[in-house]
């Protein structure tokens, strides 16, 4: 019988961190000597293909793509795609996107094997994780890094659709500096097709390459802060009072989201919460230093935008953690670009230290993240994992997961 929790499951997470640890290492000592870091970012790409594209059944979200992917047509098959498109008697293909539909059904004609599915997701989200780093990190392993503790893993394990949309959006940052809104609405109108939550990025080409005003900034933050840290409830009242008014099943959804602890939880004073104000006070300590770092203002303002709404997200959507989890997954990137940033324009004593801290945050959000059974690590290449297994396991241990307090 094996445990649900266990430091023994972060083994190969915090193997993962040394060695592109190392590499950050390794790129600083090219880069002191003016040399190519191509090979560097080969080694990346691969070492994140091999961990994530050949995983096994790893954290919750397969129990949906699985058989999704098991009743998938090929595209020779008409009458199955038509009764897969329609979907009336599953109701998980319901929650599939028919875009990421139309995907799955492209790779089942490649491969009637569930892993390949995996695999060539992570193929996509690595090529676009490249370009985006290279295209505007001046720090290229950093970024893998800080993709690794800032939500990449859940990301790469449960998000298969929604990190498509998040790539889109990556990509399409671009058209918002050169004010190109056809291309722009093209990139998220596909992502809108893969999964719902890109709506979310259709209004940020009017605003997110203008500056935001300072005290709009620190009022933000100030307000926010209150909110989480007074733990005051002022979404429950307007779920509460929008369910009543509809009635019917959104009365009774509106009132089991606020009553459930799941749900409707904040998340207190945390390492999270502590790492974030923190993180916040940094970048806009350093705001003048990484614009001149950077000689873009549109750029500039695109990546320090992002965070604001990241960090407004967080503070402002505490009564709720789970649109805590799911809203700030979608602007968490530019964690991806303004630490790397940050790393270079520290003063060579100060980049020392910061290289401590990183090692050490780092291998302490490797053990404590994926310490459960639903991440024990294996991998296509020398492992031998079941479905039968996966479900046996998540079945068995779920609740424990996401409610580690209850007993």
């Amino acid at each position: 019988m094996e445990a649900t929790f266990s430091y023994a499951y972060s083994i190969h997470y915090v193997i993962l961190f040394v060695i592109l640890f190392l590499m950050f290492l390794w790129e600083n000592k090219i880069r002191k000597g003016n040399g190519d870091i191509k090979v560097i970012r080969y080694l990346c790409m691969l070492i994140f293909f091999v961990f994530f594209g050949f995983r096994g059944y790893l954290d919750t979200d397969f129990v949906l793509y699985y058989p999704g992917y098991e009743d998938a047509p090929t595209i020779w098959n008409t009458e199955g795609i038509s009764k897969f498109f329609s979907g009336f008697n599953d109701d998980y293909i319901l929650k599939i996107e028919p875009g990421f539909k139309v995907f799955m059904i492209l790779v089942k004609s490649i491969s009637e094997e569930y892993f390949c599915l995996q695999i060539v997701s992570a193929l996509i989200d690595i090529l676009f994780l490249n370009y985006f780093l290279k295209k505007y990190s001046p720090q290229y392993v950093l970024g893998y890094i800080m993709f690794l503790i800032f939500s990449g893993l859940i990301i790469e394990f449960n998000l298969l659709r929604n990190s498509k949309a998040i790539f889109l959006f990556m990509y399409s940052l671009q058209f918002i500096k050169e004010r190109n809104a056809l291309k722009y609405y093209l990139c998220n109108g596909l992502g809108l097709f893969l999964h719902s939550s890109a709506i979310f990025y259709f209004p940020l080409y009017f605003f997110l390459h203008k500056k935001t005003p300072t005290p709009i900034v620190w009022g933000l933050f100030i307000v926010g802060n209150i909110l989480y840290l007074g733990q005051i409830k002022y979404i429950t009242p307007m779920v509460t009072a929008i369910g009543n008014l509809l009635g019917g099943s959104y009365s009774l959804m509106a009132e089991v989201y606020s009553e459930s602890d799941l749900y409707s939880s904040g998340y207190g004073i945390t390492m999270g919460y502590l790492e974030k104000v923190l993180t916040f006070l940094l970048f806009y300590a350093s705001y003048k230093k990484i614009a001149e770092y950077i000689k873009d203002d549109k750029m500039h303002n695109i990546f320090f935008n992002l965070f604001l709404i990241f960090t407004t997200t967080y503070l402002f959507l505490s009564e709720y953690s789970v649109l805590i989890d799911r809203m700030t997954t979608l602007f968490v990137m530019s964690y991806w670009i303004l630490y790397p940033y940050y790393y270079v324009i520290l003063q060579k004593i100060f980049k020392t230290v910061f290289t401590v801290i990183l090692f050490l945050f780092g291998i302490y959000k490797m053990i404590n993240s994926n310490n459960n059974i639903l991440r024990k690590y294996e991998n296509i290449l020398w492992d031998s994992p079941t479905a039968t297994k996966a479900f046996y396991i998540i079945n068995k241990n779920i609740d424990k997961v996401l409610n580690p307090k209850k007993k």
